[in-house]
């Protein structure tokens, strides 16, 4: 006789401790950082992909984006440009490559963590300078 698996290791199974949808988000931010890669435009150079996230149901997903350089030239202006350009082709390759009987359309949005964590760095190294001064 065959013991019944509770709800939550059906939902992801033993061997995966993740949701679908972050199963679905992984996979949308790989297509997408390929397909940004494998066009080329000038405008997206040094331009990451960190993350997307899915919706609950399948309806959006947002991905995350980085572009420090882009920021402190002042050219965010220009990324934005170019991502909200390339917004169908990219859904195009994330249709024929999701299979889900729904698929999310993708949204982007600047992802300012990784600047956050340097202001944090540089902040915290200041207090060190400053205590070691003392």
């Amino acid at each position: 006789m065959s013991r019944r698996r509770s709800t939550r290791q059906q939902a992801t199974g033993p061997g995966r401790p993740f949701q679908r949808n972050d199963r679905i988000g992984e996979t949308i931010r790989e297509l997408v950082a390929g397909e940004l890669e494998r066009i080329g435009d000038e405008r997206l150079d040094l331009v990451t992909i960190t993350s997307a996230d899915v919706d609950g149901d399948l309806a959006r997903a947002r991905v995350y984006y980085s572009a420090m350089l882009a920021g402190a030239e002042g050219r965010l202006d220009e990324v934005i440009e170019a991502l909200d350009e390339l917004r169908w082709p990219l859904q195009k390759v994330i249709n024929r490559n999701i299979r889900a009987r729904k698929t999310p359309q993708i949204s982007f949005e600047r992802d300012t963590s990784i600047e956050a964590g340097l202001r944090i760095e540089e902040v915290l190294a200041g207090l060190k300078a400053t205590d070691e001064e003392e």
